[in-house]
């Protein structure tokens, strides 16, 4: 009796090692179908989402194109506004949340004359500043060849320039300086994107425009993504795996500091690499604290 008292447990003892493997060996397939339905949630989502941006383009772009061309003569002031619509539209379609826009007086007190400077994480950067400031860009001068598009964004106003030639980068900053000083124009001195904690350096060139029109004033500002490790386009990462990881987004909350206006006055006795540095540790700054 004695014996058979000590067997059973030693049975159990023995079962332990079996009854783990087989509950490892379950949560691994649990995991690998939790996940694996994750991304096809997320797939689902990237779809939705991309059919919907299409069907808005495809709608809103003839009616554009026929708008701006018969009314070409102000298209400098129909396309911002148009940009502006197109934006709030897609900023709604992306699920991105703006929680707060610190020191917008700033822009409403002046509402024309502005260069953005921003720094640059993601493209819905892009829909974020047209959306409130309605803004045009500098554009590589390849989406100018684009289909519908490219023409849409000719017709808007969008500056195209072509970042291998030197001369091309001046001429582009003369024209800035000359035709834009009365308009709204944002740029991403970064020249790419990036994780806020990449703190990618801001490019001196587009701070010489202030030195050829001292009209224009430099309007720096900070976009804040709370989810910027999930959303920022870095890498090795691709424009696949970027834009799965954008469109899964359930919400992206994004908070807008307008800082203080940089004019001809900041420049005196200071170089463009100098002003270049400033309103770089000024863009940059909040991005290190928490969101």
């Amino acid at each position: 009796m004695r014996s058979a008292e000590v067997e059973g447990p030693a049975q159990i003892i023995c079962f332990i090692p079996v009854v783990a493997f087989f509950a490892s060996d379950f949560c691994s397939i649990a995991l690998f179908a939790v996940s694996g339905l994750s991304y096809l949630m997320n797939l689902f989502k990237f779809y939705l989402k991309t059919t919907l941006l299409f069907i808005v383009t495809v709608t809103l772009a003839p009616f554009y194109f026929f708008t701006l061309s018969i009314l070409y003569p102000w298209r400098q002031i129909l396309g911002p506004e148009l940009v502006r619509f197109y934006s709030k539209i897609c900023l709604c379609i992306f699920r991105v949340r703006i929680d707060n826009v610190k020191n917008y007086r700033i822009f409403r007190k002046r509402k024309r004359g502005f260069l953005i400077i921003s720094n640059h994480a993601s493209f819905l950067d892009i829909f974020a500043l047209s959306g409130l400031f309605g803004s045009v860009f500098v554009s590589k001068a390849e989406v100018k060849s684009y289909p519908i598009i490219g023409q849409i964004a000719w017709l808007m106003g969008v500056i195209f320039i072509d970042r291998d030639s030197s001369r091309e980068r001046l001429k582009i900053l003369k024209t800035i300086a000359k035709k834009y000083s009365d308009r709204i124009l944002a740029v991403f001195p970064q020249g790419t994107t990036g994780l806020s904690s990449d703190r990618l350096p801001f490019k001196r060139g587009i701070f010489k425009v202030i030195e050829l029109n001292p009209d224009i004033t430099l309007l720096p500002v900070t976009l804040h993504y709370k989810e910027d490790t999930e959303i920022a386009w870095h890498n090795p990462q691709s424009l696949k795996e970027n834009a799965l990881k954008v469109f899964g987004q359930k919400r992206i909350h994004l908070k807008v500091i307008i800082h203080g206006p940089v004019t001809i006055d900041d420049y005196r006795g200071k170089t463009a690499e100098q002003i270049c540095k400033k309103v770089e540790r000024t863009v940059l700054g909040p991005l290190q604290k928490g969101y």
